[in-house]
């Protein structure tokens, strides 16, 4: 009876032993193969978005770079324009001739950046996304309508807002047939990331690990699977996203071209992962009130302001029922008038402004009437607005 309770007891302890052995071994395996923090601080990633197989060839359909502070759980992305043309050739032509590879050593060598890691992502791998973190609402300001048999798009969407998972996320941002094209695609996807990436912050890790898993067969993957788990874990505790906008112009031909001035302020910004515009310190607001209420009047002004590196935190191309008769600025902030003058001069040498305080009982009127036509059209510029810039 003794020697089966001291036989009990030993084989306990060697149980337990060994039980302790294992969770610790699991553990430091887990922690070497699958959560492992990134060597370097920013993590550069290359994200890839690629379309279906056509003749069997894949184009790069989506071009993003990632840069992550994985310690201060901020992140600094810029969309790079698929049709962006380099040397003659589009840059999304470089990934069809030399894959990732090559596409990686281009932006590199064009923005002096060595990319840690790269992801290609395929509409299979966003549609499950957009399936697991929907739904995402989405206000359609125009109708959407374009038929590709042979990629087996089909897209149709009237104005109003919607509730997106999938199959309808997906549609929504490969729509390109408006008067930008890719440009506004890009505009369409800052939205639908970011909506994504805040829902991806209420799942819990296991979810996301589990994500992960099912995601693998759709994502190729040139970074180390533990470090990817490493960032997931870190960045769904909260984190801010900011966009820096890639400098582009659109040459007289119609071709989005590289924009050599801006070229060294942007890659400053993404070195030092701070969009550097003087948008953070006056906040405008850009209202169209001329004929042109076409998406012409979005890419011409966003040309006109990109000159002086600026752009306005809202641009309205849309009609919204406004009855100015001259170019107006209404100035919510008396203390920015001054600085307003001297950037309008700038960007529009051959315009002059009729100038208006909203705190004044005249123009107070008018700025509740264009505050009421903006939000009747489901635009909500996000206050505080130091200034309304109306144009004609």
């Amino acid at each position: 009876m003794k020697f089966a309770r001291i036989l009990a007891i030993v084989t306990l302890s060697v149980t337990l032993s060994a039980l302790l052995f294992l969770a610790l071994v699991c553990g430091w395996l887990f922690e070497f193969f699958l959560y492992r923090e990134p060597e370097v601080n920013p993590y550069s990633l290359l994200v890839v978005g690629v379309d279906a197989m056509i003749e069997g060839t894949r184009r790069a359909d989506v071009i993003m770079i990632a840069m992550i502070d994985h310690k201060e759980r901020k992140i600094v992305i810029s969309n790079v324009p698929r049709d962006l043309l380099l040397q003659n050739s589009k840059i999304n032509a470089v990934y069809t001739r030399s894959g990732i590879s090559g596409l990686r050593q281009t932006l590199s060598k064009l923005l002096d950046i060595n990319f840690n890691g790269a992801v290609i992502v395929d509409y299979a791998a966003f549609k499950y996304l957009g399936d697991e973190l929907g739904p995402v609402e989405i206000h359609v300001k125009e109708p959407m309508k374009y038929v590709d048999s042979v990629q087996k798009l089909y897209i149709d969407f009237q104005p109003g807002v919607y509730l997106m998972r999938g199959d309808e996320l997906l549609a929504y941002i490969r729509y390109r047939k408006d008067a930008m094209g890719d440009l506004s695609r890009i505009e369409r996807q800052k939205e639908v990331l970011m909506k994504l990436m805040e829902n991806a912050r209420r799942v819990t890790l296991q979810k996301l690990l589990s994500m992960f898993q099912n995601l693998q067969k759709n994502i190729d993957l040139k970074v180390s699977t533990g470090e990817l788990v490493y960032l997931f874990s870190k960045l769904r505790r909260g984190f801010t996203v900011e966009f820096v906008s890639f400098p582009y112009v659109i040459d007289e031909k119609g071709d989005v071209v590289l924009d050599e001035k801006r070229l060294a302020i942007y890659k400053q910004a993404l070195k030092d992962m701070k969009p550097q515009s003087q948008t953070s310190t006056l906040r405008i607001a850009l209202i169209n009130a001329g004929p042109d209420k076409s998406r012409a009047f979005l890419e011409k002004q966003t040309n006109l302001w990109s000159k002086v590196d600026v752009q306005p935190s809202l641009i309205v191309w849309e009609d919204v029922g406004l009855s100015f008769k001259n170019d107006t600025v209404l100035i919510v902030d008396r203390g920015t008038q001054d600085s307003v003058r001297n950037l309008l001069k700038s960007v529009y040498p051959e315009k002059t402004f009729t100038f208006a305080f909203v705190d004044e009982p005249g123009t107070l009127k008018s700025y509740f009437e264009l505050v009421d036509k903006l939000s009747k059209n489901r635009i909500y510029p996000k206050f505080p607005i130091d200034v309304f810039v109306v144009v004609r």
